[in-house]
């Protein structure tokens, strides 16, 4: 019992010390600690999702998928004005809306295949968001070619081998 009440007193001082180090922290830019936290909140959503189907727990599930739903309702969500990211976004808050329906009726098989898709959609669109949004928004610093002086012979079009 003893090294129980001590393991939760150090326990609470490490959990009080890690809160006031971030407190300290100033944040280094609020849209991204705010998209950082709904990006959290989903996570923690789709946990309770799949904890549910694990447990056979719908209420579970149908909590978890509304809550998806809520942070895919955020206005403060939207990174990007893009076709893809919206269809993304879109997808995802369609297919928490389904859960939600799904664990309502019990219909475990159809609320794991959708739980499936949305995991699916979200590799998806974090691999559009880093792959291919971050290249659009930071284009290569591309330099122009001198142009040839009249002096010079043009280059030569013929692949040596």
């Amino acid at each position: 019992m003893r090294f129980l009440r001590l393991g939760l007193i150090a326990g609470g001082i490490g959990a009080c010390a890690a809160l006031v180090a971030v407190e300290a922290t100033p944040p280094a830019n609020k849209e991204a600690d705010t998209e950082a936290a709904l990006m959290r909140a989903k996570l923690a959503s789709t946990q309770k999702i799949v904890e549910g189907l694990m447990i056979r727990d719908f209420k579970l599930v149908r909590r978890g998928a509304l809550e998806l739903e809520k942070v895919c309702n955020a206005t403060e969500w939207h990174a990007e004005k893009d076709q893809v990211y919206a269809h993304y976004r879109t997808e995802l808050r369609q297919t928490a809306k389904k859960l939600a329906e799904l664990s309502q009726g019990e219909d475990r098989d159809g609320a794991a295949y959708t739980y499936m898709h949305s995991i699916s959609t979200c590799i998806s669109c974090h691999d559009y968001c880093r792959d291919v949004l971050r290249i659009a928004h930071n284009p290569p610093d591309l330099q122009r070619i001198p142009s040839q002086d009249a002096d010079d012979e043009p280059p030569s079009t013929t692949i040596r081998r």
